[in-house]
C-alpha cells in the first residue's frame, strides 16, 4: 500500500504540470483567436487593427480600398481623409514615406493606412492634442484615426523604429492649411 501511495505522489506533480500546461494552451489559443478576429481588442501583435477604427473610418477605408484613386495616395471619403502610406527603406531620406506630405484642413478627421513592404517601420507625430505613434511590420497594414489640429501649421512626423541607416532623419510633414 505504501508503494502505491508513493507512486501516486510521485506522478501527481507531473499530472498537475500537464493539466496546467493544457489550460495555458487552451486560454492562449482562445486569446489568439479572439485577437486575430478583432473581437477582444484593437491590437494584434502590438499593431493597430482595422477593427480599432471608429465605424465611420472603417467604412471610409472599405470604400477607399474598393476603388482606390488612380494617381493619388489619399482621398476624402465621407468627410474623412484616408491616406494610404507606404514606408520604403531605400537609402534616400526624403523618399522613405509615400506620400511624405499630407495636406489636411483644420479639424479634419484623418485615417492613415501604414504599409511596410520591407522592414518594421513606424509613424510618430507630436500634435497639440497628443502623440500619434503607429508601428507596422512587413506585409501587415496598420491603421490609425485622428483629427487634424485646429490650428494651421506644419507638423513633422518621424520614423520611430530603427529601420536603416540614419533612420532618425526619415521624416514627413502634415500640413494643416
Amino acid at each position: 500500500m505504501a508503494d502505491f501511495r508513493e507512486r501516486i505522489f510521485h506522478h501527481a506533480e507531473l499530472a498537475w504540470f500537464i493539466v496546467m500546461l493544457i489550460l495555458v494552451a487552451v486560454f492562449f489559443s482562445w486569446s489568439v483567436l479572439e485577437v486575430t478576429k478583432g473581437e477582444s481588442t484593437s491590437i494584434r501583435y502590438g499593431l493597430p487593427l482595422f477593427s480599432g477604427l471608429p465605424p465611420q473610418a472603417q467604412e471610409a477605408v472599405k470604400i477607399f480600398n474598393s476603388s482606390p484613386p488612380s494617381n493619388r495616395t489619399s482621398e476624402v471619403i465621407n468627410g474623412i481623409l484616408v491616406v494610404n502610406m507606404t514606408a520604403v527603406q531605400n537609402g534616400t531620406f526624403n523618399d522613405v514615406f509615400h506620400p511624405n506630405v499630407i495636406v489636411a484642413q483644420p479639424g479634419e478627421p484623418i485615417t492613415i493606412i501604414l504599409n511596410s513592404p520591407q522592414v518594421i517601420t513606424g509613424f510618430f507625430i507630436r500634435l497639440p492634442d497628443g502623440v500619434i505613434n503607429l508601428n507596422a511590420i512587413p506585409e501587415e497594414p496598420s491603421y490609425v484615426y485622428f483629427v487634424a489640429p485646429t490650428h494651421p501649421g506644419n507638423y513633422t512626423w518621424r520614423e520611430p523604429e530603427y529601420a536603416g541607416y540614419d533612420f532618425s532623419y526619415m521624416t514627413g510633414t502634415l500640413e494643416v492649411v
